[in-house]
């Protein structure tokens, strides 16, 4: 009976490991993150550290605008004041006996309120503007960051499907090998290939093994550093889902008449600091304009000898206007102003060497572009030969007409024009990407 109770005891243990199992590894199923090209872009777009950022600068720069606004309300301050005047002001005159007399109590209480309105001053106008172009400013620094993050994660997520593409390839070709190794080894016992034919096709096959290896680890590192992008946890599983097809027909038909680069955002950048300089000019001219600005006091006075309030108080009550003229500051105006000057003229020639510079860029990804067009076309008519290449030697060899030499090279010849067909894919994006960000494209797609 006690035997009995410990085996059902052993079984229940076991049936509940089992289903703890399977949980765990629907779980680890579901946990996998499986990514298009368009749901990789709409996840660096949310979560990305780098958008994060941005948007917090948005926020702060926001705030400054607010508060520069806030600076043409009144002011509203109160202040008090207890003096012990223990040795008390004195009024002289020759009425008085020794020419002069003690005034004020002992302890004096002072209560103010004080009121100020700016009416005029440029200066603070001139500084929301700035503050406008702050805000400016930073919104082009968020669509820099969200254009550089796009070209990475496009190029991030199409170098996992290329090492991908890769690895299949390598795969393939070893099992082609290990294939081809296997028939000469049966051959070879058969007394129908040598022994040299056997270790030479042995050797093929393990020299694959490394680069298989490698790659496999480049994938891995790929995706880590798209995960990285993404802001997901780099132990979470993710898969990519996509492939380099579509993009055989956005090759063909890939044309630009004309390069426009004004939409760039390090040349729209540079405009608004141009601007900013051109406001920061006019500020400093406005230090040469009065300034005027309304004033209201209100004052609550009482003095008593001994330390109380029981004494009425004495209020007083003004309002008026304050100007300012501003008649001679050193020249500090003037020379600030030619150092503007100087800043602006330095920074426009510094927008058309970077605008010849952005021209000659977004014309280098349009070479590529062109390169990598013509370039597929030979690397597939390549893959194709090498493909009647390898099926000749394989006949070749097993009829006795063809060596293992033959056959080696000729798998060789196969694994590097499918290897070469799928970088000149990848290449091609790369230089889609880059011509994308130079030209200023948000292009959210793939």
């Amino acid at each position: 009976m006690k035997v009995l109770t410990k085996l059902n005891a052993v079984l229940i243990a076991a049936a509940l490991m089992f289903l703890s199992a399977g949980q765990l590894s629907a779980q680890n199923s579901a946990d996998t993150l499986r990514l298009t090209i368009e749901n990789a872009l709409e996840i660096a777009m949310s979560d990305n550290l780098n958008i994060k950022i941005a948007d917090a600068e948005l926020e702060r720069v926001d705030y400054l605008k607010q508060e520069n606004w806030y600076a043409l309300l009144p002011s509203l301050n109160a202040s008090g004041q207890y003096s012990n005047n223990i040795m008390k002001p004195v009024f002289f005159s020759d009425f008085f006996p020794g020419g002069k007399m003690e005034v004020g109590s002992t302890h004096s209480y002072t209560l103010t309120g004080a009121m100020q309105v700016p009416i005029f001053s440029m200066a603070l106008y001139k500084n929301i503007q700035l503050s406008e172009l702050e805000l400016k400013a930073a919104l082009e620094s968020a669509r820099t960051t969200k254009l550089d993050l796009i070209q990475q994660v496009k190029n991030s997520f199409y170098g996992v499907v290329m090492m991908k593409e890769s690895i299949r390839v390598l795969e393939e070709s070893y099992k082609n090998a290990m294939e081809s190794a296997g028939n000469i080894r049966k051959m070879y016992e058969q007394g129908m290939a040598s022994e040299y034919d056997k270790i030479r096709s042995e050797v093929a096959a393990r020299n694959i093994s490394p680069s298989l290896t490698q790659a496999r680890n480049g994938l891995e590192l790929a995706k880590m550093q798209l995960k990285v992008l993404l802001s997901v946890s780099i132990s979470r599983p993710l898969e990519v889902v996509g492939d380099f097809e579509s993009f055989r027909d956005k090759m063909n038909s890939f044309a630009v008449k004309q390069i426009d680069i004004e939409q760039n955002s390090t040349l729209k950048t540079m405009d608004i600091q141009l601007e900013r300089l051109s406001k920061s000019y006019e500020l400093i001219r406005s230090q040469r304009l009065p300034v005027v600005a309304g004033f209201a006091n209100y004052q609550m006075q009482m003095q008593n000898e001994e330390f109380k309030f029981d004494k009425p108080w004495a209020n007083s009550f003004a309002v008026g206007l304050s100007l300012q003229i501003p008649i001679f500051n050193k020249l500090s105006v003037s020379l600030k102003e030619k150092q503007t000057r100087a800043n602006i003229k330095k920074m426009e020639f510094q927008r058309e060497l970077l605008s010849e510079s952005l021209t000659l860029s977004a014309q280098n990804s349009i070479n590529e572009m062109i390169r990598a067009g013509a370039q597929l076309t030979s690397d597939g008519e390549a893959v194709s030969q090498a493909k009647k290449g390898y099926e000749i030697a394989k006949v070749r060899f097993n009829t006795g007409a063809g060596t293992v030499l033959e056959l080696n090279d000729s798998e060789v010849a196969l694994t590097r024009s499918m290897l070469n067909y799928n970088q000149t894919l990848y290449d091609f994006i790369k230089a889609k990407n880059e011509y994308e960000k130079v030209i200023g494209m948000e292009n959210l797609d793939k």
